[in-house]
């Protein structure tokens, strides 16, 4: 049985414990979600916070966000644009074959398919993405490149395949990454970098002259040409204002039939290597253009 007095202790005690209760929900802060939102009367930048702090809750922890990163994909080469005239490249009749040998698509390379190539009766001198990977590792690993010269490279293969390369593009070293990379391109026409932060290679369409800009002077590239110059003087009487588009061919054996060029020279009374032509070039360019 309880007293009045016993009774009287315990409504005192329920009061302060409600008095307690009430000033801790006053000095709460109250939720700033759904209330804030639909309350006309608040401050616009409070609604956009609230906002923006619902938008990050519905994305996750912050952690997860981070680690997008860790995608799969092309690495990035540090390359910064130049606002001046750009250098392009036009790599032509490049030899990226693809083939289901076995259960893999893979690009053909005499090195790795000989039995094949011998059993379909194809020339093995005529399927070698050794020479157009030498090429690209020229062009991006060149000062010019890293100065941001350069603003494009273009690939033709032997089938009419127009692909793109940016230059910030990181070129694997082994001819094997290589082909896998181009080989996974010609499946899926687009190749993302780390982090989903844009496509640095993809196949686009011909012809090359549609991607070029109109202020641009295409210059091929043939032994075979009767115009022998010094690539030093050429460069040095060559209008800076415009952008230079080289025109080199990435095959084993033969010439360029590019119709679009403006200017056909030699560089070398010998035969030269695709590669080795391409880092002519680029040295020739970094000195006429005080790249260190």
């Amino acid at each position: 049985m309880v007293t009045p007095r016993a009774n009287n202790k315990l409504k005192h005690k329920g009061a302060e414990k409600q008095i307690q209760t009430q000033c801790l929900e006053e000095e709460e802060p109250e939720n700033h979600g759904n209330e804030i939102l639909d309350n006309p009367s608040l401050d616009r930048d409070l609604v956009k916070k609230a906002k923006l702090q619902k938008y990050d809750e519905s994305m996750g922890p912050k952690e997860h966000a981070t680690m997008m990163v860790g995608l799969s994909g092309i690495p990035v080469s540090p390359c910064y644009r130049d606002s001046k005239g750009g250098v392009y490249f036009v790599l032509e009749k490049a030899s990226l074959v693809a083939a289901y040998v076995g259960k893999r698509y893979q690009i053909l390379n005499p090195d790795e398919h000989a039995n094949f190539l011998q059993r379909n009766n194809k020339n093995p001198y005529d399927y070698r993405p050794d020479i157009v990977h030498e090429a690209l590792l020229q062009i991006m690993g060149s000062r010019l490149c890293m100065a941001g010269r350069i603003h494009g490279v273009f690939i033709r293969t032997d089938e009419g395949i127009l692909i793109r390369v940016e230059p910030n593009t990181q070129i694997p070293k082994t001819l094997g990454s290589f082909c896998n990379m181009m080989a996974q391109l010609l499946q899926k026409f687009s190749i993302k970098s780390k982090g989903n932060r844009g496509k640095l290679l993809r196949l686009i369409e011909n012809p090359v002259t549609q991607h070029l800009p109109v202020n641009s002077r295409k210059i091929g590239l043939s032994v075979s040409s009767p115009k022998a110059v010094q690539i030093n003087d050429y460069l040095a009487a060559a209008n800076h204002d415009e952008n230079l588009v080289f025109v080199v061919g990435a095959m084993a054996h033969g010439k360029i039939d590019a119709e679009y060029v403006d200017d056909l020279i030699s560089v070398s009374a010998l035969p030269l290597s695709a590669g080795t032509c391409l880092r002519r070039i680029c040295v020739a360019l970094e000195r006429n253009q005080k790249i260190h």
